[in-house]
Order: C-alpha cells, then structure tokens, then sequence
C-alpha cells in the first residue's frame, strides 16, 4: 500500500535502506553504466565506505552513449573501471553461450528472433563474466530500479492506478542478467530487490516516482542530487543495449516501435 509523505521523507528513507543492505554484502565489485540505478548503489556503496571495482561493456562497432559518464564517474570516486570489450566476431560465441544459459525460448522473449534480449543481455554476460575472471567475490547490479521505481518510458503515460499494478507486477517478474550470474557461478547483489527495500520502494507514491517533468525515477534522482550527482540525476534513460552500444550488433523487427 503507497503512503503520503513528502517526497524528500522517501528519498532519504530509501537510500538509508539502500545503505544497509549495501554494506551487508560488502561487494567488491559492481555492473556500472552511469546510469541512475548503478550510480545510486555505488553511491550508497561509498557512503559506507566500500569503493568497488566498476565493470562496463563497451561494443567496438556501436555508439556506446555510457562512456562520457563513466568517466565522470571514475574520476569523481577516483574509481576503478574496467571496459570489457566486445568485438563483431565475439557475438555468435555470445549468443552461443548466452542460449546456453538462459534458453532459446527466454532469449526470444520479445518474439523477435532473439534480437532485443541478446542486445541486452550480451552486456551483463560479458561483464558478469570478466568479474569472475577477476575474482570478485560478489557484483552489485541496478537490477529492479526501471521497473520499481517507474524508469521504462511505457510506464510513464499510464493513469497513476495502472501505474501502481504495473510496478507491482514487474517488481517480481524476470531479470536476466541475475539468471545470467546464477549460471556463471557469480553472485550478484541486486540492492533494490532485497525484500527490506523492495517493501519500502512499493510504499512510495506515484507522484514521487513521476513527476510533471514525466522523466521517471524521481526519487532516485533526488538521492543522486543529494549525493552530489546532479550531471547523472538528469539522465535521460537509456536501456543497457544503446549505453553500452550492443544495440548495432543486430536489427530487430520491432525497433521502429522503440524509438
């Protein structure tokens, strides 16, 4: 049930939360894209005092729209990021290895010859993968953060009760790139899925998500703004796919639908 409190209360609250939760599992590690989700856990992350080594996919042969703010980020933390590379002959062993784990069937999810959830997924399959490589005892991801904090586009025009079941249902629903850390053997901290956060996040009300300026994720914003990450709290989002440039490395029928 969604309570009535200003929205600083929930700001404040949420990140507290985030906090805990954070420093419980003590990462060393985490899927970073300087975006709101990632960002605001690594924030939490440092406010606790743990600097986690930051993991980015990078395609050679696309337009990766991350970059320029993991830079950003890396040297406002003084912060370590790895750019793991993909290169155009790496993308059928990805694809073979991606099947491999999560099923042909859950890589057409979208009905769309497995094009859209490979462009996804190729990113957090290559950088779960080089984390383990590396050793790192546990990887934080953003995992959660568009779909219970109103971050997809499609959710932002639907009247505030639609929203609210919308958020509901999609808080528990799939997410890949945790399928893909099970798989690799690599365990993954998704912060906004814990129970204790999760609980609280859907107690938020709509308006606090969504604001006038119907950008989404209002409330994480307003932790970034805090934290001193005002550049990143004014991104516009952008699906792991176009930050990471993965969405070259293949046409899917319903990309006219998606612009």
């Amino acid at each position: 049930m969604r309570t009535n409190a200003p929205c600083w209360y929930y700001s404040y609250a949420l990140f507290k939360i985030l906090r805990v939760v954070v420093k419980e599992s003590n990462c060393d590690c985490i899927a970073l894209s300087g975006g709101i989700d990632s960002s605001t856990v690594l924030a939490a992350a440092i406010s606790e005092g743990i600097k986690p080594r930051g993991y980015a996919s990078v395609y050679r042969n696309g337009l990766p729209k991350d970059i320029a703010f993991l830079n950003y980020i890396s040297k406002l933390f003084n912060l370590e990021v790895k750019y793991v590379f993909i290169d155009g002959q790496d993308i059928e062993g990805l694809r073979k290895s991606i099947v491999e784990c999560i099923g042909e069937e859950k890589l057409n999810s979208h009905e769309d010859g497995g094009c859209i959830e490979f462009r996804n997924d190729a990113v957090f399959y290559s950088v779960i993968r080089k984390a383990k490589e590396d050793g790192c005892k546990c990887i934080y991801t953003g995992s959660g953060g568009d779909e219970i904090f109103a971050g997809y586009s499609f959710l932002l025009s639907k009247e505030s009760d639609e929203l609210d079941s919308s958020i509901k249902k999609l808080a528990y629903g799939r997410f890949p790139e945790l399928e893909i850390a099970e798989c690799l053997k690599m365990r993954a901290i998704a912060p906004f899925l814990d129970n204790r956060l999760r609980s609280f996040a859907l107690s938020i009300p709509v308006n606090c998500l969504r604001s006038n300026e119907m950008k989404g994720k209002d409330v994480l914003r307003e932790i970034l703004r805090g934290v001193g990450l005002k550049l990143i709290a004014e991104r516009a989002k952008v699906p792991a796919e176009s930050g990471s440039g993965t969405r070259s490395m293949c046409t899917s029928p319903l990309d006219e639908y998606r612009e």
